[in-house]
């Protein structure tokens, strides 16, 4: 009978310190690293609300544009002007219209009495959101061509075509 209650507690030993290892490991490598993220997606999400904007410009330079503000940050009612480099992405609708690395010329693609979206960092506009004015969205879906010069408003159509004469 002493054996019997030897083995017993060395089995229930043995399953305690299984389910204390499993657990610990499980907080250790799923529970404690989904805390972390949460926490610097939050911390993340805060200082990202920070650097939004959203306004009305007031003028347009190739380099600079200056924004009044009614929207995001602590710069509500204020014109800020934001200086542009060749980093900063801007967006049309749902399409990029510059190259990164290539510094664009603002007129082109903005004008007074724009609303846009811009992220800012220290005077820095990291990236530019307006949205199409009526018109231009027809332009934004001819992004490919087929052969012979005829437009294409869906990638798919153009490699089809290629296909087909192969």
């Amino acid at each position: 009978m002493r054996k019997g209650i030897l083995a017993l507690i060395v089995v229930a030993a043995f399953i305690a310190g299984a389910a204390a290892g499993f657990s610990g490991g499980y907080y250790k490598y799923v529970i404690a690293p989904r805390k972390q993220a949460v926490a610097m997606a939050k911390k993340q999400q805060e200082e990202m609300n920070k650097m939004v904007r959203h306004g009305t410009l007031t003028a347009v330079e190739p380099d600079k544009l200056t924004l009044k503000v009614e929207k995001g940050g602590g710069d509500i009612g204020q014109t800020l002007t934001l200086a542009t480099n060749e980093y900063t992405s801007i967006q049309v609708g749902i399409g990029f219209v510059n190259k990164p690395g290539e510094k664009a010329d603002l007129t082109k693609w903005f004008k007074a009495g724009d609303t846009i979206d811009a992220l800012v960092k220290d005077g820095q506009a990291l990236a530019l959101h307006r949205e199409p004015r009526p018109g231009e969205e027809a332009q934004q879906g001819q992004v490919s061509a087929l052969p012979g010069g005829q437009p294409s408003t869906s990638p798919g159509q153009a490699a089809q075509t290629q296909g087909q004469k192969k």
